[in-house]
């Protein structure tokens, strides 16, 4: 008798084997998927700060001034209009302070990240809770 079919222990090894490799890698994708969406929220308000200081300093701004944030509009406090955002920040909102064309203050968040400045002056992103 010719056999073409698989046997039930056959198939039960091969599901097996699939759901251990499922098992080691799924935490191994889900930390490059969360390491990228990371990426791209600090580059999308480094894009942000790069914009503000552009605004800042084109219009010859003084003293301190802060750009507020919210979806994809920016405003000043020490001007009327606004600013189009073509970031991938999803529903942000937040600031960022300017002062003498260089970038004091981050407090910049997403649905999921938030950014602020640390002591050396960089961009620090962490997980919202």
């Amino acid at each position: 008798m010719n056999k073409k079919a698989f046997t039930l222990i056959e198939l039960l090894a091969v599901i097996a084997i699939i759901g251990i490799i499922a098992v080691i890698t799924f935490p191994v994708i889900d930390d490059i998927i969360t390491n990228s969406e990371k990426k791209t929220f600090k580059s999308s308000v480094e894009e942000l700060n790069h914009i503000v200081t552009l605004d800042y300093t084109e219009f010859a701004r003084s003293g301190v001034v802060t750009y507020t944030l919210n979806n994809k509009d920016i405003t000043c406090t020490s001007c009327t209009n606004k600013i189009k955002y073509q970031g991938e920040i999803e529903d942000g909102t937040g600031t960022v302070t300017v002062n003498k064309a260089k970038i004091t203050n981050v407090d910049i968040q997403s649905k999921y990240y938030k950014a602020t400045l640390n002591d050396e002056g960089k961009i620090e992103v962490t997980e919202k809770k």
